[in-house]
């Protein structure tokens, strides 16, 4: 049948939406009741209906085949019914205040993705709203005044008080996750967040700042002489070993000047619990937002799952065990609709969903990105922390050096199939001090009239070139 797809982004920020973070009142879904019941994700409409059973005949028979429509309507996989109802409770409570802390979190997470859905050049999306936030909460330890206050509005809370201690309980609700059970490594869920400082050998880190980064953020601490070509292969190693090697190369210049980096990893890899059937993978057209048209890997199955349709989109939602994974499909196109929809509106969705039988299509995919976001955070008002005049990191540095934050960048690899998801994030804060960049004077030398260039061998002042720019755009 023809699958006409529009362009789907999924969604990071409810790619792994666990348990603590996501129990909803009483009138909307439970994550608790859906953790070891959802699974796959959501591309065709209602009304779609499997082929029939003539242009299915050479499909493998196995338990997850799609067979025809007619002959498959009393076959929904029941297999969910029990795991539907059941509710296992997660091993850590959280009270409002690390709820307020988790909403912050995915709240960030989603209005980045707004802003970089706005950018003209239409390339996958992936960003880790909690690997961004470690490392803006490790930040703000270190940080007072305004630089502090700042970044406590990016983190979209009022105060710190109960920071510190939610980073600590997740990353050990996390842990938890991570063991292994009875049912053998394959079915696991792991999600293993990570942390560690690098700082030069003459910047002396407050005790208590180190202190805080190894009892609350279960940190790693290095001292490094960020001068020496070695340290950046070491950090490398660091990240490709946090990140089960999908991400090896994250620093790829180390900067010399550099007083620390701040670094956060975040490795996923969950097994559906309801997979996809090998067998039922076809070749598909998928439609790009210029309505191009390219072959995917289109995955299918026919199965009993959380679901919902609204006047805008359809949602599904997939399970793994300890979490799940939302898929928001738009019934126009993906980049009108993220703009219209804030994350209380995407909230609201994935609350209300309800079991369906619903019969399936999804494209495999694998792709990675990369970011710099200290435009985006300076855009959301953290503007004091990378300002080499006015940054305060007094509590981070306890020599009295003054230092600021030169850059924040991200790197995420992700890889969906049949089997289910893995993928890795890194986000990385590079601190140099304010007397490298403290400017003395301001000017401005626009080039936008013809120009003259030399080229100059420095040791012998040779002149390797000379030129006259009367025209750029002249080939």
């Amino acid at each position: 049948m023809e699958n006409k797809s529009k362009l789907m982004i999924v969604m990071f920020l409810i790619l792994v939406l666990l348990q603590f973070g996501c129990n909803y009142d009483n009138e909307g879904i439970n994550i608790n009741e859906v953790d070891d019941s959802l699974s796959n994700e959501n591309q065709e409409n209602n009304n779609n209906e499997i082929e029939d059973s003539s242009s299915n005949e050479n499909q493998e028979n196995n338990n997850n085949e799609i067979e025809d429509g007619s002959s498959n309507e009393n076959q929904i996989n029941n297999s969910n019914d029990k795991q539907l109802d059941e509710s296992l409770e997660p091993e850590v409570k959280y009270g409002n205040s690390e709820s307020d802390v988790i909403e912050g979190i995915n709240r960030s997470g989603y209005e980045i993705v707004r802003r970089l859905n706005n950018k003209s050049e239409k390339k996958n999306i992936l960003i880790s709203p909690i690997s961004l936030t470690t490392s803006l909460s490790m930040l703000v330890n270190g940080a007072s005044g305004s630089t502090k206050d700042e970044i406590l509005d990016v983190l979209n809370i009022s105060d710190d008080e109960n920071l510190n201690s939610t980073y600590d309980l997740l990353i050990e609700r996390f842990e938890k996750i991570s063991e292994k059970d009875e049912r053998g490594e394959d079915y696991n869920t792991i999600i293993n967040l990570a942390n560690s400082l690098w700082f030069s050998l003459d910047t002396k880190i407050d005790a208590d700042y180190m202190a805080m980064m190894k009892s609350n953020y279960h940190g790693d601490l290095f001292s490094v002489d960020f001068k020496d070509d070695k340290t950046k292969d070491e950090i490398n190693k660091w990240i490709s070993d946090k990140t089960n090697d999908l991400i090896k190369k994250a620093v790829e210049v180390i900067n010399r000047e550099a007083t620390t980096y701040l670094i956060n990893t975040l490795y996923f890899k969950g097994q559906w619990i309801d997979g996809f059937g090998e067998g039922n993978t076809k070749k598909s057209d998928f439609t790009l937002l210029t309505e191009e048209k390219v072959e995917v890997d289109m995955m299918s199955d026919r199965s009993k799952r959380y679901y919902d349709e609204t006047e805008d989109a359809q949602i599904v939602a997939l399970s793994f065990r300890s979490a799940v994974m939302y898929v928001v499909l738009p019934k126009d196109d993906i980049t009108s609709f993220v703009k219209e929809n804030d994350y209380d509106a995407i909230n609201d969705m994935i609350e209300n969903l309800e079991t369906k039988n619903l019969v399936l299509y999804l494209p495999k995919f694998n792709y990675s990105a990369k970011y710099s976001l200290s435009g985006i955070l300076k855009a959301f008002g953290m503007t004091s922390a990378f300002d080499p005049n006015v940054a305060e990191f007094d509590k981070m540095v306890s020599d009295g050096q003054k230092i600021f934050v030169s850059n924040a960048s991200q790197s995420t690899q992700i890889e969906l199939d049949e089997t289910g998801v893995e993928a890795a994030a890194v986000t990385i804060l590079t601190m140099r001090p304010t007397s490298v960049t403290l400017p003395v004077e301001e000017v401005t030398m626009r080039c936008d009239k013809p120009f003259l260039i030399i080229i100059k061998e420095n040791m012998s002042d040779t002149y390797l070139f000379i030129g006259i720019v009367y025209n750029p755009t002249e080939n």
